[in-house]
């Protein structure tokens, strides 16, 4: 039911409830459940003459304090009580039920009790739809807003500048990815450690350093510092009869690679981990930081001048506030930007506008539910 509806029921069942009195009807109510608890609790007992004497004692008490209240004037539809306790002297169980649905404010308390709590969910839920909208409308209207400000022009950095990074990050890649293959496992271990302490390079983390230093003196013990990292993960792999042949202390050994191992494939596979990678996803105040220590880093290992050019561009660019306005275009949506151009955009606030104007009137129509309950 919609909120209006329920509002009109609720002032019915006031209406009614005034009318006959509350007071009254929760004394009806009382009895009413009394009978209906005695109606239970009799129904499936034997019919022994023990079970009908007790039957009968609660019943001329019950018809003693119904005799009592109409004699004082509180108690309405005497009638039809008088008539259940009669038949439910012979246990006719379902006449009497019959008797007391006839009844005709019975429920009349449940069922206002009913439409508060029914008005009370269509009344939040009318409000947090005007709320949602009032979001909506403002969120849009700021977006259309900052809309106009993009230059339709800067499309064309974004592409370029998401192009040469793409470039990038591929040779990125592939450089880290030759360097781990090739160098020393003892060189390899100590450019990840190094690069721990600047995590915004995106290197692989070593689950705890201790391990990792204690891997790289295990190696330099054993002279197995020279080989590849690849190697070195194969190792891991023999049997200790194979094992043997190229390390002394192979419980050593397993003990150190399994504290180090994820980490060390990581290396391994750091082509398709973000060690050194691009993003316009990320903000120029993080690139500002970012790109000098990946410089240092490039131009200590001799990456290729291509890839040191590509982040010194991009370092101007960060420095001088184009990056973070390149950035922005790349999250507008392009649609909206023809909407905007074409002017189709104010219909979509205007239709907001007028939902959230009728969701306001309606809101002011209706009362609000504590004012229902204190009625």
């Amino acid at each position: 039911m919609e909120p209006y509806e329920l509002l009109a029921e609720i002032d019915a069942v006031n209406g009614q409830i005034r009318d006959a009195g509350r007071a009254r009807l929760e004394l009806v109510e009382q009895f009413n459940q009394e009978l209906r608890t005695l109606i239970r609790s009799f129904e499936e007992t034997p019919d022994t003459f023990r079970v009908y004497v007790d039957l009968v004692k609660r019943l001329e008490r019950i018809a003693r304090r119904v005799e009592k209240a109409h004699g004082e004037g509180t108690l309405d539809h005497t009638e039809h009580f008088d008539k259940a306790l009669a038949v439910l002297k012979k246990r006719k169980f379902q006449t009497a039920t019959d008797e007391l649905d006839r009844i005709p404010v019975l429920g009349l308390l449940a069922r206002q009790r009913w439409l508060f709590e029914e008005y009370k969910k269509a009344y939040a839920t009318l409000r947090a739809r005007r709320d949602n909208l009032e979001r909506e409308l403002a969120t849009k209207s700021a977006y259309y807003g900052s809309l106009q400000r993009v230059e339709t022009a800067s499309f064309e950095e974004v592409a370029s500048l998401e192009a040469r990074m793409e470039v990038y990050n591929a040779d990125v890649g592939a450089f880290l990815e030759a360097f781990f293959k090739q160098a020393p496992a003892a060189e390899s271990l100590k450019t990840g450690l190094d690069a721990c302490y600047h995590p915004e390079l995106g290197f692989p983390q070593p689950l705890r350093h201790d391990h990792a230093e204690r891997l790289l003196v295990f190696l330099q013990r054993e002279a197995l510092g020279s080989i590849p990292l690849h190697r070195l993960l194969e190792y891991a792999k023999y049997s200790d009869n194979k094992l043997s042949h190229y390390v002394t202390d192979t419980i050593a050994f397993r003990q150190v690679m399994e504290a180090n191992i994820t980490w060390l494939e990581a290396l391994d596979d750091v082509k398709h981990r973000p060690a050194l990678k691009l993003s316009l996803a990320e903000l120029g105040s993080s690139l500002a930081v970012k790109i000098p220590r990946m410089i240092a880093f490039l131009s200590k290992r001799d990456a290729p001048t291509d890839m040191i050019t590509f982040l010194r561009d991009t370092q101007r660019l960060v420095m001088s506030g184009r990056y973070d306005r390149i950035r922005t275009t790349a999250t507008v949506n392009r649609d909206h930007l023809e909407r905007i151009q074409q002017g189709t955009h104010v219909h979509d606030l205007t239709a907001l506008n007028e939902e959230h104007a009728r969701l306001n009137e309606e809101l002011k129509q209706l009362k609000e539910p504590r004012e229902l309950e204190l009625a």
